[in-house]
């Protein structure tokens, strides 16, 4: 699958990346740009795969990319040539009249300028997001809420109509987990340490806290949500589950991050970390999820012990006491 091959190298550049202006890397001359600007001039080539996300991108006339375009959220405007795929999830691609395509256009939710002239060897995909997402699941269909033989049924859940269009979907709720990382470290830097260190220190007695927490949180939730005077409190308690369920994601997340960071021998952010920490991570999870019962198995696996260890820590508030804090942190 193609659009597959792109996102790929993706994840293993972002994990590499370093937010900023602009950013280039060097796995296999290939670029990758992030809030900034970047030009292929005349002549030029570049030898490995171009992704941009939330930033602008120009081929120019005579440039050549030999592997794939990836572009989320930003701009290309291409008037050279490209061997590879060009992938968009957002933002605007524009092909210039002497532009050459030789791989496929595939495009999520993205604006598409093609000028006349302009060349696509390969098949184009065009997946349009105005009707907004479908999330059914398939075969699970809720009784009908009308007496009418006519009335249509309701699903819920995802349903994957076109495997680029999970594959974007799936980056594109990577992406806003990773901001939402970002903002919650910015924030509660200590907080959110504290819980990573709990995961560390006792997975098992965090999972296992954390899955009693959702059976009887759950259940707790849909008695009080039945009734009429207490549905209030229902919302409420969704409200701090969900809080809490996103807090151990995170803090996951800045654990990972922080092991990318002593791989790489970087030096980056709380904030950093937990952004690209909490990215792979989602990417990690969604690839071994497509693995049937195991997968899901997994990532349910990861949730409770993150839900656990906020609930150990009063939602960071206090270290756990087999968790041992940093050297900086610790009584001389």
């Amino acid at each position: 699958m193609k659009a597959l091959k792109i996102a790929v190298p993706l994840v293993l550049l972002l994990a590499l990346a370093i937010p900023g202006t602009a950013y280039a890397s060097g796995l296999a001359d290939g670029r990758v740009v992030i809030g900034g600007t970047y030009s292929l001039e005349s002549g030029q080539v570049l030898s490995g795969d171009l992704v941009i996300i939330g930033g602008a991108g120009t081929l120019h006339a005579d440039s050549l990319v030999e592997g794939d375009v990836a572009l989320i959220g930003g701009l290309i405007d291409a008037a050279g040539e490209v061997n590879g795929d060009i992938f968009a999830l957002g933002g605007v691609v524009t092909l210039g009249p002497e532009s050459v395509l030789h791989g496929d256009l595939i495009t999520m939710g993205a604006a598409v300028d093609r000028a006349e002239g302009a060349r696509v060897e390969g098949q184009v995909t065009v997946e349009s997001m105005q009707d907004g997402f479908d999330l059914s699941i398939p075969r699970i269909i809720l009784p009908q809420l009308s007496t009418r033989v006519d009335a249509p049924s309701i699903r819920w859940g995802q349903s994957i109509f076109n495997p680029f269009f999970a594959i974007g979907w799936s980056i594109l709720k990577a992406l806003l987990m990773a901001g939402l990382a970002v903002l919650v470290v910015m924030f509660w830097p200590e907080r959110t340490a504290r819980v990573a260190r709990t995961v560390i220190a006792q997975p098992v007695a965090a999972g296992g806290l954390g899955l009693l927490a959702a059976f009887f949180g759950v259940t707790l939730i849909v008695v009080l949500a039945i009734t009429i005077c207490l549905s209030p409190a229902s919302v409420i308690g969704a409200l701090i589950l969900g809080a809490a369920l996103i807090l151990g994601w995170v803090a996951l997340g800045l654990e990972v991050g922080r092991r990318l960071a002593l791989a790489f021998k970087r030096e980056w952010s709380d904030a950093t970390q937990a952004g690209l920490g909490t990215l792979l991570l989602s990417f990690v999870v969604y690839a071994v999820g497509l693995v049937p019962c195991l997968g899901p198995l997994f990532g349910a696996v990861l949730w409770m012990i993150g839900l656990g260890a906020v609930l150990l820590t009063r939602f960071g508030g206090q270290e756990w006491l087999s968790a041992t804090p940093p050297a900086e942190n610790r009584a001389v």
